[in-house]
């Protein structure tokens, strides 16, 4: 059966429009659940119903946010299984114990979430509170347990030789990845509530603005404040990285964060985060009124430094969708400990009927289908003859070889392709 093609913009493109919508209201379930009950632990110790207010206005959003975000989550599961059914299978059976916790983890945020939002008048702070802790932690586990899928992907580790769930989970960088992706969360929400208040507070008058003045002023001091733990969090986890990756064979994760597709990510995501930094710092030099302005760019600075930051890790990792193990076209390396063995009956048979067949079979179109960055197969006679384009998906090189994977098919087969291709 033939591969589900994304019409138009294609697999990839889709995918990531998905993940990327969900990746922003799961930063603020995770970061926002936390400042909630912060806030009204604040409030109840300062005996200060402001702080109370804000608790609720953020729990309101969070209670909401979490149909959205169980809805996207769904998507991103069926577009795996209809997109990259071979990839889906393999990660899910690979991991099947985290995503099975992550799933029950999830179920109990949104439980907690609805009792904390709803239950302000008939539980007593003390015990709200603690349900609103419940809740900060249910969202730190979810992003505890989703992280360590994806850094599984990007550093496999000890895993490629045992074959261990157990390894598969607990991989090289999962401490110093976890605490990357959870500190951003915290950030990002801060931030958001921070550029929030502060439009609200020039749009109000009288008590209401100076209940966003201050509630302004108390979410842009803890987000410059955690501004500067980024760059400490975002270091030990780049050097984590190049300890477990660099001595790995070419292209490695190391390799395409410092000299490959990753580089020009990371350099922007640097250059933003910098930024930042420097907008935290203006604002504390300057003092709240007029160093708010320089947070509120800061915080726009982070917001696009996160997402050059999740571009960064997934092109850290090609040309493989899981390092070493599984290329973009979801054929898994020759050899690798979950590559199915390959019945002599297979291995020897003759060549397929025609080189449309060996696109289908080989997964060429999960790239260049469009919208995956990956150049059209169209009008390839005007630049290669047969021995060169032969050579060339046998064992693509130059900045090919960090994206497209190495021909896993037969020399009848390679022929039979590039027969193909030379027509279209």
């Amino acid at each position: 059966m033939d591969g589900v093609q994304f019409p138009l913009i294609g697999n990839s493109i889709i995918m990531a429009t998905v993940i990327l919508i969900h990746v922003f209201f799961a930063f603020f379930a995770v970061g926002g659940s936390v400042l909630s009950v912060v806030a009204e632990w604040w409030g109840t110790k300062k005996k200060d119903e402001d702080y109370i207010k804000l608790a609720k206005s953020v729990s309101g959003f969070l209670s909401d946010m979490m149909k959205i975000n169980g809805v996207l989550g769904v998507a991103i599961v069926v577009l795996t299984i209809g997109l990259w059914s071979q990839f889906g299978a393999f990660l899910y059976s690979m991991q099947f114990w985290p995503f099975l916790a992550e799933g029950a983890v999830f179920l109990l945020l949104m439980i907690f979430s609805v009792i904390y939002h709803h239950t302000w008048n008939s539980l007593s702070r003390g015990g709200h509170i603690f349900i609103g802790i419940l809740t900060g932690f249910f969202a730190l586990m979810a992003g505890f347990l989703i992280n360590g899928i994806w850094a599984f992907m990007l550093v496999p580790g000890k895993w490629m030789e045992t074959g261990a769930r157990w390894d598969a989970f607990f991989n090289p960088i999962l401490v110093e990845s976890t605490l990357h992706i959870l500190l951003p969360c915290l950030i990002n929400a801060t931030l958001l509530v921070f550029l929030w208040t502060y439009l609200k507070s020039t749009k109000t008058q009288g008590a209401e603005q100076a209940y966003f003045n201050k509630m302004n002023k108390f979410t842009a001091k803890i987000g410059a404040a955690l501004l500067f733990l980024q760059p400490l969090s975002g270091l030990s986890f780049l050097f984590k990285v190049k300890s477990a990756t660099e001595t790995l064979p070419a292209p490695n994760p190391w390799q395409q964060i410092t000299d490959g597709m990753a580089t020009p990510f990371l350099y922007t995501m640097i250059t933003l985060a910098t930024l930042a930094m420097i907008g935290g710092v203006l604002y504390w030099v300057q003092g709240h009124e007029k160093g708010r302005k320089a947070l509120a760019a800061a915080s726009l600075a982070m917001f696009l430094a996160f997402f050059m930051g999740g571009f960064t890790r997934e092109r850290a990792r090609k040309p493989y969708l899981v390092w070493g193990t599984m290329y973009m076209n979801q054929k898994f390396v020759p050899g690798n400990i979950a590559a199915p063995p390959v019945p002599a009956t297979v291995a020897n048979t003759a060549a397929p009927v025609s080189g449309e067949q060996v696109i289908k079979d080989v997964g060429c179109m999960n790239c260049h289908a469009g919208g995956a960055g990956a150049p059209s197969l169209t009008g390839l006679a005007q630049r290669y003859d047969k021995a060169k384009l032969m050579d060339f998906v046998r064992q693509p090189k130059g900045a090919a070889a960090n994206m497209m994977p190495p021909f896993p098919g037969s020399e009848q087969e390679l022929e039979a392709l590039a027969d193909h291709l030379l027509t279209k």
